[in-house]
């Protein structure tokens, strides 16, 4: 399996930043990990395992337990059309393909018998690392504004079912 490791560093760089976080040296401390290792995390480099001590960055980091795990084995936008998009509308294809994916999630509202899942995409237009540091952490305010949202939905749901 590919994993992105360079995806993942461009995600904690900038949740680092959303937090306020200025130098590498304070998501260490915040975690209590050394600064090499958010600096090798940050450069994204490659590595055959995920780090011990990547759960405590998480943490830090203010993110649910395995969400590193899910960036590194989101699919790469590079190469050929994802085949995801066959048979989407021409709409959704081009809003899929066009900017920067920040953040997804994915909400299990499946009814009984039903398999459908939701899935929500927070992209932008323009690739992180073109962004000021202040348009990124609206960017993922308003994300992490709309993930809350969407989890007290689902938390709803489950409670209903109990």
């Amino acid at each position: 399996m590919d994993r992105d490791w360079k995806r993942l560093g461009r995600a904690i760089k900038a949740q680092r930043d959303h937090l306020g976080l200025a130098r590498q040296d304070d998501l260490a401390a915040a975690a209590g990990v050394n600064r090499q290792t958010i600096q090798s995390l940050e450069a994204g480099k490659e590595r055959t395992r995920m780090p011990a001590s990547i759960s405590k960055v998480e943490k830090a980091l203010s993110w649910e337990p395995g969400t590193a795990a899910r960036i590194l084995s989101e699919p790469s936008s590079e190469g050929p059309a994802p085949r995801f998009a066959e048979g989407m509308p021409l709409r959704v294809a081009q809003e899929l393909s066009d900017g920067q994916v920040f953040e997804t999630e994915v909400l299990d509202l499946t009814l009984p018998g039903s398999k459908s899942r939701l899935v929500v995409v927070f992209k932008h237009d323009s690739e992180a690392a073109d962004m000021a540091p202040s348009e990124l952490r609206a960017a993922l305010r308003e994300w992490t504004r709309i993930q809350r949202a969407l989890r007290q939905i689902t938390a709803g749901d489950e409670a209903d079912e109990a």
